[in-house]
């Protein structure tokens, strides 16, 4: 458990999503362990997210960005405030998480959490009526084979389990883990973020999913039509995804030659797949070695002008 003194803050980080957004506070401000504070950042939203936080949430920290520097910059900017604030955890999640009411009081109580190794905890996501965990936001890694393993669902029947990666819905983060492996890298932009700034802080201690501390996770967007999904064009937000995946893998790759194996034979997959399913083959194709590059290359930051519109 924490110590009673122990000032923990939530960060949400949002973009144009009011109506989630307030689901989220809503949640945030009905936890059974109250928070210290609240940090909403707002990556330069243009749907009244500011409106609704000055009138609804009004003792809400606001920081209003001056541009979209995306869900790494927003968590960047984020947990730096928290973190310069002086709060011994900090609390991560986007605007599409609601956290159970007892969720972070559950967290808390974890019986490893005064532990000095424990360096993050993690919340169970589930879906959106709360019936299914998502089991891909919490996951293990192969540094190896460079290869992450969700973790099964049977798992979850445990109090606690470790992990090596996680999504930033329900992260909980030791001020201990910041102070040794700093922020999250604010160029990524989106996607694959959290995987590179969890495989920092797993390197230094232990993170955990505690069982019994939920968030609900709304999965916009998401179809259960994976023959859909195969067909479809990549598009900018893959090319993040390829470019920071790379970019993570290569830097925690125990063996460069592997690396650069697995690397090779994953591509020809991928643009074989390209070739055979996917529609307009000559931007998906374009999209996935412009991103494997600068992957490569380490060329991170705002990259999407070559993409066509």
């Amino acid at each position: 458990m924490t110590a009673k003194s122990d000032r923990i803050c939530a960060v949400v980080v949002t973009f144009n999503r009011k109506e989630l957004l307030e689901e989220c506070l809503a949640a945030l401000l009905s936890q059974t362990r109250p928070l210290d504070e609240i940090i909403v950042t707002d990556n330069a939203s243009t749907d009244g997210t500011e409106d609704i936080i000055r009138t609804r949430f009004a003792d809400i920290t606001y920081v209003r960005l001056a541009e979209n520097i995306g869900g790494a910059g927003g968590f960047h900017e984020g947990m730096k405030l928290a973190f310069e604030k002086g709060h011994d955890w900090i609390w991560v999640m986007d605007d599409d998480a609601i956290p159970m009411a007892d969720a972070l009081e559950k967290l808390t109580n974890c019986p490893m959490m005064p532990e000095d190794e424990v360096y993050a905890l993690a919340s169970a996501v589930l879906n959106r009526d709360g019936s299914t965990f998502l089991t891909h936001h919490r996951r293990v890694f192969d540094a190896k084979t460079l290869k992450e393993r969700v973790i099964g669902a049977e798992r979850y029947e445990d109090d606690y389990f470790q992990m090596d990666t996680a999504s930033f819905v329900g992260l909980l983060i030791r001020r201990e883990a910041i102070e040794k492996v700093g922020l999250p890298l604010k160029h990524f932009f989106i996607r694959f973020d959290d995987t590179e700034y969890s495989l920092r802080v797993r390197e230094k201690g232990i993170m955990l999913t505690v069982s019994d501390s939920r968030v609900v996770h709304d999965e916009h967007g998401a179809s259960s039509d994976k023959s859909t999904l195969r067909r479809q064009p990549f598009d900018w937000r893959d090319y993040y995804g390829f470019r920071n995946r790379i970019y993570t893998y290569k830097k925690h790759s125990r063996s460069g030659l592997r690396f650069y194996r697995n690397l090779f034979i994953d591509t020809l997959l991928v643009i074989g797949v390209i070739l055979v399913f996917r529609h307009s083959k000559f931007q998906s194709t374009k999209i996935l070695l412009r991103g494997t590059l600068d992957g490569l290359q380490g060329k991170l930051g705002k990259n999407i002008d070559f993409l066509p519109d």
